[in-house]
């Protein structure tokens, strides 16, 4: 049993995360006949942007209400138009019937052009998918509180309406990988396989989070419009003080940061993640040793958790010359050579 676990999970550490050579193809996808997506721009790589409009997360808000977990809660669904990068009208995609999924989640904050190297390489070879989180300049904070249950729901709800239940390969960044973890449980989905890129982690430890305290009384105030405002001017003195690794040259982008780990469920994870490391699912988990948010030992904590050994990690230098070479696994059939 414990040598089971190691045929499916790969781990990397270095600076430079190597690039997916090739998802395994050969599997039939079904894409819908009606589209609810609106074309926005064609891109020069021939990746384009779409919008959709959700309505979401009511039913979580309903019963938050009965639980009395806020003071103040939105009545009903809040409406979202999402941008994404879809590649499936793209004459690139070479074979859309057998071509793979991909979804892509970033962290916070971010846009869906943050993956937008790795949606170039695939765009060929895979039906690339990258939505965009809302962030302050939709609702103020405390509406849509960014929190790990809301996140996952809004995913869902997206999927669902461009009609998306089986993915191939769900790929996630930093914080995007507590709603990620959330799916990878999810009844109505079908994920194959797992990529973590520089992802939080199970412990408040992380570099980002070890003021955690400090930043629930922040985001507490902030959800105060009238708090809101002294804060954008006060704020960033009291995060130079509190030494957050955070930038500060937008408040409100540090804030949304900042909202996301307070309401993610940081400590939950570490189930979760033991959880998935018994389910069987293909792992691939590249970090860095030097990073400025997570800290290394959060990362290698986490390394552990999933069943890996110092044996099992690939070590790369920052121009990407492999340092260490680790044991030969299952999930490298994710990866291959051109």
């Amino acid at each position: 049993m414990f040598a089971k676990k190691f045929t499916r999970l790969g781990v990397y550490s270095s600076d430079f995360y190597p690039s997916l050579r090739k998802l395994r193809e050969n599997r039939t996808i079904l894409f819908p006949l009606t589209r609810f997506h609106r074309f926005l721009t064609f891109e020069a790589n021939n990746l384009r942007k779409y919008e959709v409009n959700i309505q979401t997360c009511g039913d979580i808000y309903q019963r938050w209400r009965k639980e009395k977990k806020f003071k103040s809660l939105p009545n009903g669904d809040l409406n979202f138009k999402v941008t994404y990068i879809d590649n499936y009208e793209s004459n690139a995609l070479k074979s859309k019937s057998s071509a793979p999924v991909v979804v892509a989640i970033h962290g916070a904050p971010g846009t869906c052009d943050d993956f937008d190297g790795l949606a170039s390489y695939l765009q060929h070879k895979a039906r690339i998918i990258v939505p965009t989180f809302p962030d302050f300049s939709i609702y103020e904070p405390g509406v849509f509180r960014f929190s790990t249950e809301e996140k996952a729901q809004f995913l869902k709800d997206f999927l669902t309406k461009i009609s998306i239940s089986h993915i191939d390969a769900l790929i996630a960044h930093s914080s995007g990988i507590y709603p990620a973890l959330r799916l990878c449980f999810d009844e109505s989905l079908t994920i194959k396989s797992l990529i973590m890129l520089n992802v939080g982690t199970f412990s408040f430890d992380m570099k980002a989070a070890k003021h955690i305290r400090t930043m629930r009384k922040i985001i507490a105030a902030s959800e105060n419009p009238v708090l809101l405002k002294i804060l954008q001017i006060i704020a960033p003195t009291l995060f130079k003080m509190a030494k957050l690794p955070v930038r500060i040259d937008n408040i409100m982008d540090t804030l949304l940061s900042a909202t996301t780990m307070v309401y993610a469920d940081v400590p939950q994870s570490k189930e979760r993640f033991r959880q998935l490391s018994l389910k069987g699912i293909p792992i691939l988990y590249a970090f860095s040793k030097d990073d400025k948010l997570i800290g290394d030992k959060c990362c290698y904590d986490l390394a552990y958790l999933l069943g890996a050994s110092d044996a099992d990690i690939y070590s790369y230098d920052k121009n990407g010359i492999i340092m260490h070479t680790g044991k030969k696994l299952a999930v490298k059939n994710l990866l291959s050579e051109n």
